[in-house]
């Protein structure tokens, strides 16, 4: 899962380099969902490839899914062209706060104390990491919107794929959300009349682009996350993949040459810590059992 953290991380800064390719989001979104639910559909058909015979509900949510996951991938790519990758990935763990008031609304339940607390320190952590009352100009704001929509998209997407429990196969639920994902950005970007032309730099390079972005946004991760997933006890999958922000942050100040404020890693540690804090023992910890 950490792995799974350090390529989600790793996605945000080889996004913008492909950019700056000529590559444009409308393009890299949609390639990357064709290459992602070739993948998984392979994967589907390998293992037996049957559809499964569920009920009328299931597939509406499944519908829903798919909607609400084009709308994470369409404006968080969105967001990383139009600003810094570092305000970008840090705004979208404002899905934390988001899922708690969704989650809250839809159960008619109150939040427990430590969950409101979890949530105040990470939407503190976004404010100072983002510099919202700070020197941040307005070039490093201009993508903001857009990832705060992002998280709000994915705090969705969470609470949708979550109501499926185990029903149909992780591997078949991944095939379908990427195709109807994908075919949903592709309306998106013909009516919205965005190119998806290729770029000056050929097929052969544009398809490369696509595949490491693709490998490492998409397939390897969620193929990871399928198997590695359920061996963790607890939240302890969102506190590793949680790495996905400081790698990210990290890599476009080195390779993109992003400023990297001291305001702004306070605002990364908060983000982390109300991340880990829902997560954490309270209480002694079980004493160990008698040796074999």
């Amino acid at each position: 899962m950490l792995l799974v953290g350090a390529m989600w991380g790793l996605h945000g800064p080889v996004l913008k380099l492909a950019y700056r390719t000529g590559l444009n989001f409308a393009l890299v979104s949609v390639g990357e969902y064709a290459l992602a639910t070739l993948a998984f559909g392979l994967a589907w058909r390998a293992r037996g490839g049957r559809w499964p015979r569920e009920d009328r509900g299931f597939w509406l949510r499944m519908l829903l899914g798919g909607l609400v996951g084009s709308g994470v991938v369409l404006f968080l790519f969105w967001s990383y062209q139009l600003g810094p990758v570092p305000i970008a990935a840090t705004l979208l763990f404002l899905y934390v706060p988001f899922t708690s008031i969704l989650s809250a609304v839809v159960h008619r339940r109150r939040p427990p104390a430590r969950e409101i607390a979890s949530v105040g320190l990470v939407t503190a952590g976004a404010v100072l990491a983002t510099d919202f009352l700070g020197a941040a100009g307005p070039d490093s704001l201009r993508g903001a919107p857009q990832a705060v929509l992002s998280a709000l998209c994915f705090a969705g997407f969470f609470l949708i794929s979550a109501g499926l429990g185990q029903r149909s196969t992780p591997v078949f639920r991944s095939f379908f959300f990427s195709g109807v994902s994908g075919l949903i950005l592709l309306g998106v970007s013909l009516a919205a009349g965005w190119s998806l032309a290729i770029p000056s730099m050929g097929v052969p390079k544009t398809l490369l682009w696509l595949a490491v972005l693709g490998a490492v946004g998409q397939v390897v991760p969620v193929f990871l996350m399928v198997r590695s997933g359920p061996r963790l006890a607890g939240g302890l999958g969102s506190i590793l993949t949680s790495l996905e922000l400081p790698v990210a942050v990290g890599l476009s100040a080195l390779l993109l040459g992003d400023p990297l404020r001291t305001s702004q890693l306070g605002g990364i540690a908060l983000v982390l810590a109300g991340i880990a804090l829902p997560h954490l023992r309270s209480g002694p910890l079980p004493a160990p059992g008698p040796a074999e």
